[in-house]
């Protein structure tokens, strides 16, 4: 799942997001990142933590709403990823690519677009 769109256009040599254009050519840096997973590690813990120590004091489906919470966030930060596009030409600027989505499928992506470059280098060379 991505939140957006991103094609990659092999015959104009381009990537194509929901808000800008890209010339594969021109990409410096293609790269996936979780930027969620540490504030998920953070809370999921914070919540394990709170329950292990409380867990005599609370009741059943307060324990249970204190696991599913702490699960959610474990897998929001897991799961949740950034796929960002950063060019020569906008090196320093606030105008690099930014695509959001679930991680595995962003990794994919980002594969895709690295093959692209390797062939489009491979071609002009």
């Amino acid at each position: 799942m991505i939140l957006g769109t991103l094609n990659i256009d092999e015959k104009q040599g381009a990537v194509h997001t929901h808000r800008d254009s890209y010339l594969i050519e021109t990409l410096s840096v293609v790269s996936v990142r979780r930027p969620f997973l540490p504030a998920g590690l953070m809370f999921g813990s914070g919540l394990t933590g709170f329950g292990l120590s409380f867990g005599d004091l609370l009741h059943p489906h307060e324990a249970i709403i204190l696991i599913a919470a702490a699960s959610a966030s474990l897998l929001a930060g897991w799961q949740v990823g950034h796929l960002t596009l950063l060019s020569r030409d906008l090196r320093g600027s606030e105008l690099s690519g930014a695509v959001w989505g679930r991680f595995a499928c962003l990794q994919i992506v980002r594969t895709d677009i690295v093959h692209a470059l390797a062939a489009s280098r491979k071609v002009t060379t």
